[in-house]
């Protein structure tokens, strides 16, 4: 289905690229194959340079493995809205093999249920969920991870 002028998927894959942070082999390994409404790798501009993810959400950063924390282990979010049901997964640990696949190296298309975990998730919750945003996910992951 077309939208505003590219075509309208189920999901696609966002890679926000730090304007700051931004080298030649970032930009070509996700701007390379780009393709507006699948795969975008939109170059950002800091908000603030106060604004610092790491002091703000320390849980998801010790989940992303950007920084140690005792009790929160490497993972991964898995989040799904379909119209008002929302679904939430913390994972942790390994996610299940992948076969191969055609999409673009870097994006959340390649590798079909590359993000299905092989232990179970530290957190699943569906239903009764009101996400509307980036920072509302984050929060209640932050403290979903703050009772670890």
């Amino acid at each position: 289905m077309e939208t505003e002028g590219y075509p309208y998927n189920s999901w696609q894959s966002v890679v926000p690229l730090p304007r700051s942070k931004l080298t030649p082999q970032l930009s070509n390994k996700h701007k390379t194959h780009e393709q507006r409404g699948f795969c975008d790798a939109p170059i950002v501009d800091a908000l603030s340079p106060t604004v610092n993810l790491d002091k703000m959400f320390p849980k998801i950063a010790a989940l992303a493995g950007l920084r140690k924390d005792k009790k929160v282990p490497k993972g991964w979010i898995n989040f799904t809205k379909r119209g008002d049901q929302c679904s939430l997964a913390i994972c942790k640990g390994n996610a299940g093999e992948t076969r191969k696949s055609n999409a673009p190296q870097g994006t959340a298309f390649h590798g079909k249920d590359q993000h299905t975990p092989v232990e179970e998730p530290l957190f699943q919750l569906s239903g009764g969920l009101d996400i509307q945003s980036l920072h509302g996910l984050f929060c209640v992951v932050e403290g979903l991870l703050m009772t670890l």
